[in-house]
């Protein structure tokens, strides 16, 4: 296991190098990969220094560690930064940000000092051990605190892009929400060995091992989406303030503000659903809440509200609805029994067919593939 753990770290440390360097390619949204960089830079170091340190090379070992062990408590931070940077709540880092770095900066300079004057035998010194562990502890608590901010906003910018667009699958951001959950899983973790480390508790390999992986997956959804979601990582999502809205937990405080009373909705309601049956402006791949809004000739946050309270939908379920609608009725003709599913799949305004076998199960239970087997079968029974 040992040596495992030994390679893990070496093939950690080098792909996250690899992933930096491609980030760094990039000619358009730098500012947001720096902090993207250097939370997986953080991460990978901590799991190479242990390997560092059983080859008894000093030197190297603690100017990693001087920075990458107080790393821990921005990580959370870093994670945080990145998403309001993509998310477009944010456009320059400004002095005040470094706040959020106040931990880091303190333990950064502990550690140097320890190195320099004490050759890294400061934990052998009482009083000395118990301030590193406070300020080290703190920085723990800082990065989960963090990480947890960052899922509550992620979590609110998915809500948020659902009532304006009807194609998410470039401004998603749900494998990082996937790496911020595995992050915070990390971070429990960490905090566990280094709080029994200090206690002179020998870390499990098991659990060093289950760190080791959780970084793994982290590098492979960032190299997948690298690949498959470029624009994320090369310009901002402009969504901006719809993100800072507030949450759809009250519809009668949410609506309330607005001007339109209960009879506008419903002739709103009226005109809208009688515009989508005659002129189908679902099946244009990208169209958005504006886009509707200006063809059926409803502001658009009258829309949203009716959309929302009427129905009790979203924008982007509302739309897929009418699209899986139009997929099942060419399922449904026996004269279609030839025409592909990827060919439906675009002839429905989807523009991805994993996007379309998601939506299509979600709403009718069971796959595009099943669905036609089904109708099939019993067109074989009828005849």
């Amino acid at each position: 296991m040992p040596k495992f753990l030994d390679f893990l770290a070496i093939a950690e440390f080098s792909q996250v190098v690899l992933l930096i360097f491609i980030l760094f390619v990039m000619d358009k949204n730098r500012k947001a990969n720096i902090f993207f960089a250097a939370f997986l830079f953080i991460t990978s170091s901590n799991f190479f220094i242990l390997y560092l340190h059983k080859l008894d090379n000093q030197i190297p070992t603690y100017i990693l560690a001087s920075f990458a062990i107080p790393g821990i408590s921005i990580l959370g931070a870093l994670i945080y930064q990145y998403v309001l940077f993509i998310a477009g709540l944010l456009e320059k880092f400004e002095l005040k940000h470094l706040l959020k770095y106040i931990i880091f900066f303190v333990s950064l300079g502990i550690f140097i000092i320890a190195a320099q004057y004490f050759n890294w035998t400061y934990f052998e010194i009482p009083q000395f051990r118990i301030i590193v562990l406070i300020i080290i502890s703190a920085g723990f608590l800082n990065s989960i605190i963090y990480i947890i901010y960052t899922i509550v906003l992620l979590k609110r910018y998915h809500n948020k892009i659902e009532n304006y667009y009807s194609d998410l699958e470039k401004m998603s951001l749900n494998w990082l929400m996937k790496i911020t959950s595995f992050s915070f899983l990390a971070l429990i973790l960490w905090c566990i060995e280094f709080l029994s480390s200090q206690l002179w508790i020998n870390a499990k390999n098991s659990m060093i091992f289950a760190m080791n992986m959780i970084m793994q997956i982290i590098i492979f959804i960032t190299a997948y989406h690298l690949i498959n979601q470029p624009e994320i990582f090369r310009k901002n999502i402009e969504i901006g303030q719809a993100v800072e809205g507030p949450d759809n937990s009250s519809e009668s405080e949410k609506y309330s503000r607005q001007n339109i009373d209960e009879k506008m909705q419903d002739e709103y309601l009226e005109k809208l659903i009688r515009y989508m049956n005659d002129n189908k402006p679902y099946l244009e791949e990208s169209i958005t809440i504006k886009d509707l809004a200006e063809k059926v000739q409803i502001p658009a946050h009258h829309l949203s509200i009716v959309i929302n309270s009427r129905l009790n939908k979203n924008f982007y379920t509302f739309i897929n609805e009418y699209r899986i609608k139009e997929a099942t009725a060419i399922l449904d003709d026996p004269e279609n029994s030839d025409v592909s599913i990827i060919t439906i799949v675009f002839r429905t305004g989807f523009n991805s067919k994993s996007t379309f076998n998601s939506v299509f199960k979600k709403i009718t239970g069971q796959t595009p593939s099943k669905y036609r087997d089904r109708i099939n079968l019993r067109s074989k029974l009828v005849s």
